[in-house]
């Protein structure tokens, strides 16, 4: 359970990052459209906390539900639509798209009909049940022997005042006249008739006998209204409590004065009775209303309904994009990686499932053919200036050494300083044109290293105290060299790479000698993990800044005024022959080159 809730977290969560705004509108019509269905259940079920049902309430929240279900219903129509027109265009997830909303909305719909149907079956025999002939008789016969029981009370009590007020009328003379005779009089007939209470009082209230179970000096308020009908000769109900009845009726022999009796109701049963004349005239109330309530279900459930496949669908709908869009980028993508575009990316989806590692894995192919065809081109380049270098060594070396001979002896034989002058030119250019064609064959016949284990520190301090002696105005500073680090290297052809990377630092250094700073070349050489560095960094001023990493390091590519631009080809070839790797960049006011190389 606790998984299915993580997942659902994990689902909502997705939607929410960074959701489009079409996405948005869906969803919180979801949100708004389950929370008036609830309110809409438990308004009707009567049981809306904080709130009373009322009809204008119910009218309320059944607009609302009715807005939000043409909204729906709105988003759902245009989604369907869109995925048509798409369709038709073929545009890429269209088909699939479409089988999604097919599936989606029959998996919703057969559960939602089935439901409506047995739902209006149960809800129509319910109905029958409810509202039967023989409920509804039962319920009027109720109300009847209720009011008959009452009623019986009523004439009991009257019929008992009336033979009360003409037994003292008949025997004035002998009753009335004698207080204490009439006291017992009015306590035997209490008894005799199950009264509860009798009063003989005047007009003005002065009570002339009095007998049963009250406390009260008096009877209980009289109006005048009541008085005035007594006068009329009529026997008055005046009772203004449930739990008894009484009646008045005036004494036509003794001027101005009435009788007041009473009988005691048992509350309980007064109140029985009351509950069976509400629950009565409610249900006669409801069976007129019988129509009007199945027409009021019938409507609310179509809403509801309707508001719940809806929703469902428009859920579906979400889920549906969810999948479909990582699929349609990849067909996207696959497409432009056809034509040609290797830096192309699937967007990466982040919820940790298949999709994403399809997507994963995806990019990362994709990124290998990238390194890959980069590294095929620049094989097939460097093969091809390798055959350029090759031709200008051997097409150039060959003549060299006549021409310089040939200087020489022009140089002994020659008497004038001018024309000796001439003749050392020659040889000097002679010289640097042969220090360039020993790079062009260096980087055309490099010889595969031969690996031995040295000492990598020793080898470089050697070097850097080499170049120190014969470049004093430049400051050397080292790190970790007296540390020994031994290394699988060719020694002949790594020095070449060190001594490379200082000539470079050092030229660097010299074309900034017009600016006033001090010379600085700093070495470094240390261990990490399973590999040994050695870093150089310089103050010479930097590469160009619209220079690119992955062109410097190509052969005949050069930043300095003159050069082959083969010194850093030599240096990536022999670093790479080592199994290793080579990196320069800019640092702050120069340059750094990093070796990296497996220890041994």
């Amino acid at each position: 359970m606790e998984k299915n809730l993580k997942k659902i977290y994990k689902i909502i969560f997705f939607w929410f990052r960074n959701p489009s705004t079409k996405r948005k509108i869906s969803i919180s019509l979801i949100i708004l459209s389950l929370l008036a269905s609830i309110i809409t259940f438990l308004l009707f079920a009567n049981s809306l906390p904080y709130f009373k049902s009322t009809p204008r309430l119910a009218t309320s929240i059944l607009i609302i539900d009715v807005i939000l279900l043409i909204l729906i219903c709105i988003k759902v129509i245009s989604k369907i639509v869109t995925t048509w027109i798409e369709r038709k265009k073929g545009i890429v997830g269209a088909k699939i798209s479409t089988k999604f909303i097919l599936t989606f909305g029959l998996i919703v719909l057969i559960p939602t009909i089935t439901l409506a149907i047995f739902s209006s079956l149960f809800f129509n025999i319910g109905m029958k049940n409810w509202f039967n002939e023989k409920i509804f008789l039962m319920a009027e016969e109720s109300n009847l022997v209720a009011n008959a029981y009452l009623d019986e009370q009523n004439e009991s009590i009257k019929n008992d005042a009336l033979i009360m007020s003409s037994d003292i009328d008949e025997n004035f003379n002998t009753i009335f006249l004698n207080l204490n005779k009439l006291n017992i009089y009015i306590n035997s007939q209490i008894e005799l008739r199950e009264l509860t209470e009798a009063f003989i009082f005047k007009k003005n209230g002065v009570v002339l006998a009095k007998g049963g179970f009250t406390f009260s000096t008096t009877p209980d308020l009289i109006t005048d209204f009541e008085l005035f009908e007594a006068d009329r000769g009529e026997i008055i109900l005046t009772s203004k409590r449930k739990d008894r009845v009484r009646a008045l009726v005036k004494l036509k022999e003794i001027q101005n004065t009435y009788l007041s009796i009473g009988r005691f109701i048992d509350p309980q049963l007064v109140n029985q009775i009351d509950s069976i004349k509400e629950q009565s005239r409610a249900y006669k109330n409801l069976y007129e209303k019988r129509k009007q309530i199945e027409a009021n279900f019938y409507i609310v459930f179509i809403l509801m309904s309707l508001l719940i496949l809806l929703i469902s669908i428009l859920v579906g709908l979400l889920f549906a994009d969810n999948f479909i869009n990582p699929i349609t980028n990849l067909i996207k993508t696959s497409n432009k990686i056809k034509s040609g575009n290797l830096s192309v990316r699937v967007p990466q989806i982040s919820s940790k499932d298949e999709m994403s590692l399809l997507i994963k894995t995806f990019n990362e192919m994709t990124k290998m053919l990238k390194i890959q065809k980069s590294e095929l081109k620049k094989q097939e380049r460097n093969a091809a200036w390798l055959d350029i270098a090759k031709r200008i060594a051997h097409e150039i070396k060959n003549p060299l050494t006549p021409i310089q001979l040939s200087a020489e002896y022009l140089k002994n034989k020659l008497k004038s300083k001018k024309d000796k002058i001439y003749a050392n030119t020659i040889i000097k250019k002679v010289d640097v044109i042969e220090s360039m064609v020993n790079e062009f064959s260096n980087f055309a016949k490099l010889p595969k290293p031969k690996f031995s284990i040295i000492k990598l520190n020793k080898l470089c301090y050697d070097l850097v105290l080499f170049y120190k002696k014969s470049n004093n105005k430049i400051t050397f500073t080292t790190k970790n060299l007296n540390k020994d680090l031994y290394a699988k290297i060719d020694e002949l052809q790594f020095s070449m790479v060190i001594s490379n990377l200082i000539k470079n630092s050092i030229e660097s250094i010299t074309e900034n000698k017009n600016v006033r700073f001090n010379g600085k070349i700093d070495l470094s050489i240390y261990l990490k993990k399973s590999n040994i560095y050695v870093k150089i960094n310089d103050n010479g001023g930097g590469l160009p800044r619209n220079y690119q990493k992955n062109k410097i390091l190509e052969p005949y590519v050069t930043t300095k005024k003159s050069g082959t631009g083969l010194g850093l080809a030599i240096v990536q070839k022999i670093v790479h022959e080592h199994n290793g790797k080579f990196y320069i960049d800019n640092i702050k006011n120069g340059t750094s080159a990093l070796i990296e190389i497996p220890k041994t």
